[in-house]
């Protein structure tokens, strides 16, 4: 071949290297993309020798006065006197070491709905005074955003507890506190073993549910079925084991109550979700230990 059909062929095949071609439509470039969505299980502690959260907040936790102890599934950690675990917050931020890979922070002021689940095996009776057991902080009030605790129910005998719960919620017009301690919140089986409580909150329905051992004992509609969305103000840590305001410095702005003990005994597997799990999951969550 002479380079006459060399130069030919080089022709074609630029010829055909110009011709328009079926290809994808190129799609803008997004620096920013937006998140995929949430999991909702913003918070867990599986208390594995660590406080550690592995849930969607990722924020970790430092403890005072605590032990690991065998729990309900691998360890749990024991509370000691005036101990608690605490994930700590920045004015109304919370700090998360995720947030540089483009997760947004959440700083839980925007729950709408949650849900609270974990096990305890508490050492009954409850005496002495009331025995903190969750918080979501406010610093501006005495109680905290959201406050679960123990109380004493004497009739019930050495196993029994009477389970509280506060709630504040800044959508309502002078701040929606809300106090869930009905007759049904009085539990003659609830200490001395590992027991699962969950508590959930549905902004759709204002209504307001608690579980023992899977099965639901008790529902509150909330200010009349008006409750709505959650949202907390002012908060600046979240505390498991005692109350907002026993922390040493204090979460509110109140010091700590004589009447105020951290929780006696030892919690396992807690965890927070921003929306209200079904009867379902809640008996799942019993069933697997989790």
């Amino acid at each position: 071949m002479n380079n006459k059909y060399y130069i030919f062929l080089i022709g074609i095949l630029i010829l055909f290297s110009c011709q328009k071609m079926d290809r994808p439509v190129m799609r803008p470039i997004i620096e920013n993309p937006t998140p995929p969505p949430y999991n909702a299980l913003k918070s867990l502690y599986e208390f594995e020798n660590n406080v550690t959260d592995k849930g969607e907040n990722g924020v970790d936790g430092t403890v005072s006065n605590t032990s690991y102890v065998a729990g309900i599934s691998g360890q749990g950690i024991k509370i000691g006197a005036d101990g608690y675990v605490l994930s700590k917050a920045i004015g109304d931020s919370v700090i998360y070491p995720n947030e540089f890979v483009g997760i947004p922070a959440d700083t839980l002021a925007n729950l709408g709905s949650f849900t609270v689940a974990f096990w305890m095996n508490g050492v009954g009776p409850v005496t002495g005074g009331a025995q903190g057991v969750f918080a979501i902080s406010n610093n501006t009030q005495f109680w905290g955003n959201l406050e679960i605790f123990l109380e004493n129910y004497d009739a019930g005998g050495a196993n029994a507890a009477f389970i509280k719960v506060h709630l504040f919620n800044a959508n309502i017009s002078g701040g929606g506190e809300q106090w869930i301690a009905d007759d049904a919140m009085k539990f003659s089986s609830a200490l001395n073993k590992w027991t699962h409580v969950a508590f959930t909150y549905d902004a759709a329905t204002s209504g307001f549910k608690s579980y023992i051992d899977g099965a639901l004992k008790n529902e509150r509609i909330l200010n009349g079925g008006s409750y709505g969305k959650i949202k907390f103000n002012n908060f600046n840590g979240m505390v498991i084991g005692s109350f907002a305001f026993q922390t040493n410095p204090s979460l509110t702005n109140h010091g700590p109550e004589g009447w105020a003990k951290s929780f006696n005994g030892s919690l396992d597997q807690f965890r927070l979700y921003n929306r209200p799990l079904s009867a379902a999951e809640i008996a799942e969550l019993n069933t697997t230990k989790k």
